[in-house]
C-alpha cells in the first residue's frame, strides 16, 4: 500500500511525494549507484551483470538485497515503486530479463526522459521472480517522472502494457488500476467545485487504495502556488493519507496482518532537496539530503534509525 503524488509548480519545478505503507520493515538505506558499477539485472545477485550509464542515489530496500526502491538519476529521473497485485509478468525463464525487482532500476540506470523509457518499454524483456525474503510475492507498477515535469504511470495488466501520461498520472496508489481510478475520480470531480470543509468529496475516509487516490486528488487540487521549494515540498507531503501503525491488512491464514506508513519521502526534482520521515518499529525520524550533491558516490547509510534534533536551552 503507498500513495505517490507529483506536481508541477510554476515556480519551483516538480515537486514529487510519496509513503511507503506495508507490513513489515524494509529496513531502507540511502545509497549511492555511481555510472559505471556492475548490477545484477535480476536483483539480488540473479541473472547476468549489466554496467550503469547514470548515477543513482535514492532508497535500498531490504538490505543485503540491496533492491533499489525509490531513486533519482543524475539526469533528474525518478522512479517510485508501488505494489499492484495485478501485474501480470511470465516467470524468469533467461538471465537476460528484467524482473520486477530491477525495472525501475533499470529504468534509472539507462535512461534520462520518461520520454526515453516509453520508447524502449515494449522492447524490454521482463519476467517476475520471486524471493523468499519477501512476505508475499511483490507485483508492482511504477511511476517515472523526469526533470521537466513530464511523468507517466506504468501498469502491466493481463491485456498488456498500459500507460497514463501527464496530469491523469499525477496521483497513484494501488490496485484497483488506473483505469478505475479514474473512472471514480470522474464520477466525484463535479461536487468539488462546491467545496467546503464539510463536503463529502467522495473519499471513504480510510486506507484502500480508492480512497487514497479520492483523497490525493482531491486535495491536491486545492494547493496554492508555492513561495519556495521547502514551501512546495512541505505543502505536497501533507496531501497523502498516512495509513495509521497497525491497520488491519489482510489474513493470510496466520491471523491479521497490520500494516502502516513505514516512510514517506519528498523531493524537488529541479533542485535535488528531499526530505525523508521513518516512522516504523522502535524508530522516528526526519532527514534532509540533496541527492543531487550525493551523485557519483558509492555509499550506503540506514534511514531506519532515530534521528530527532534535541531543543535545548542555554543556561
Amino acid at each position: 500500500m503507498c500513495t505517490s503524488i507529483a506536481w508541477n509548480t510554476e515556480n519551483f519545478g516538480t515537486i514529487t511525494t510519496r509513503t511507503n505503507d506495508w507490513m513489515e520493515a524494509t529496513h531502507p538505506q540511502l545509497g549511492g549507484i555511481p555510472s559505471g558499477t556492475q548490477r545484477f539485472i535480476q536483483g539480488a545477485g540473479n541473472g547476468l551483470k549489466y554496467t550503469t550509464k547514470y548515477d543513482i542515489v535514492g532508497v535500498i530496500a531490504y538490505g543485503d538485497l540491496d533492491l533499489v526502491h525509490d531513486a533519482v538519476n543524475s539526469e533528474g529521473l525518478q522512479v517510485n515503486a508501488l505494489f499492484y497485485r495485478p501485474m501480470t509478468m511470465e516467470p524468469v525463464t533467461k538471465d537476460s530479463q528484467i524482473t520486477q525487482f530491477t525495472l525501475g532500476e533499470y529504468f534509472l540506470a539507462n535512461y534520462s526522459t520518461v520520454e526515453e523509457i516509453l520508447r524502449e518499454l515494449p522492447n524490454l524483456e521482463l519476467g517476475s521472480l520471486k524471493l523468499e525474503a519477501m512476505p508475499l510475492d511483490i507485483t508492482l507498477h511504477w511511476s517515472v517522472t523526469d526533470r521537466s515535469g513530464d511523468r507517466a504511470i506504468i501498469e502491466l495488466d493481463p491485456d498488456g502494457i498500459d500507460v497514463y501520461r501527464g496530469d491523469e498520472a499525477a496521483v497513484m496508489t494501488n490496485a484497483p488500476s488506473m483505469k478505475d481510478h479514474l473512472a471514480d475520480l470522474k464520477k466525484v470531480k463535479p461536487i468539488w467545485v462546491s467545496a467546503d470543509r464539510d463536503l463529502d468529496f467522495g473519499s471513504n475516509g480510510n486506507s484502500n487504495a480508492r480512497s487514497r487516490f479520492i483523497h490525493a486528488s482531491y486535495f491536491k487540487q486545492w494547493l496554492k502556488q508555492p513561495s519556495s521549494t521547502v514551501n512546495a515540498m512541505m505543502k505536497l507531503s501533507t496531501v497523502t493519507y498516512r495509513v495509521p501503525q497497525d491497520a488491519p491488512y489482510i489474513d493470510f491464514g496466520k491471523g491479521m496482518t497490520g500494516y502502516g506508513t513505514e516512510w514517506s519521502m519528498t523531493q524537488s526534482l529541479t533542485t535535488g532537496d528531499s526530505v525523508f520521515q521513518y516512522n516504523f518499529d522502535d524508530h522516528w525520524s526526519t532527514v534532509s539530503f540533496n541527492v543531487y550533491e550525493l551523485m557519483g558516490k558509492n555509499f550506503r547509510t540506514p534511514l531506519d534509525k532515530t534521528q530527532l534534533s534535541t531543543f535545548s536551552v542555554e543556561p
